[in-house]
C-alpha cells in the first residue's frame, strides 16, 4: 500500500490515505447562540392612564410638539407648546428631570420620538400619549384654541 501511494504521489496522483482504525465523525455544527433583544423600555399611554393620573391631582406637565398650523384646532390648556424639531434647543423650558411629562402630538408617533430622547436626557417620567390630543379631549382636559 505505501509503495502504491508512494508511487501515485511521484506521478502527480494523490490518493487520500486510508486507516480503518481511525474512525471520524462530522461534528455537528454549534447551536446558534439565541440572540436576547433588549427590551424597549414602555413609554406609551393610553387616555384611561392619562385620566387616572389627572384624577390623582399629582402634577403633571403636558407638552404639545405640534407644528403651529396643527395647534388651529385646539391644543390642552395649560400645555407646553414646544414644536417637536425645537425641543432638544428648549431644554430650559421644560420642566425638572423628575416631573411626570405627558407628550402628546396628533396621533402618538412623533410624540413616541420625543418621549425616548427625553429618557434619553434624564427625564425619567416622560410618557408618550398613544391617542394624541384626541386622548387630552378625553381624558378630559380642558382646551383652547388660539386667538
Amino acid at each position: 500500500m505505501v509503495r502504491r501511494i508512494l508511487r501515485r504521489l511521484i506521478r502527480g496522483k494523490s490518493e487520500p490515505v486510508r486507516n480503518p482504525s481511525v474512525v471520524v465523525s462530522p461534528t455537528p455544527p454549534p447551536e446558534p447562540m439565541p440572540v436576547e433583544e433588549p427590551e424597549e423600555p414602555v413609554v406609551e399611554i393610553e387616555t384611561d392612564q392619562l385620566r387616572e393620573w389627572l384624577g390623582d391631582g399629582e402634577p403633571l406637565v403636558l407638552i404639545d410638539i405640534r407644528e403651529a398650523h396643527e395647534l388651529q384646532s385646539g391644543f390642552a390648556e395649560g400645555a407646553l407648546k414646544i414644536r417637536m424639531n425645537d425641543v432638544p434647543q428648549s431644554t430650559d423650558e421644560l420642566p425638572e428631570k423628575s416631573a411626570r411629562i405627558v407628550v402628546y402630538c396628533a396621533a402618538g408617533a412623533r410624540s413616541f420620538g420625543v418621549t425616548h430622547w427625553l429618557r434619553e436626557q434624564g427625564w425619567t417620567d416622560a410618557w408618550s400619549l398613544v391617542s394624541g390630543f384626541s386622548g387630552t379631549v378625553d381624558a378630559g382636559v380642558p382646551t383652547a384654541k388660539p386667538e
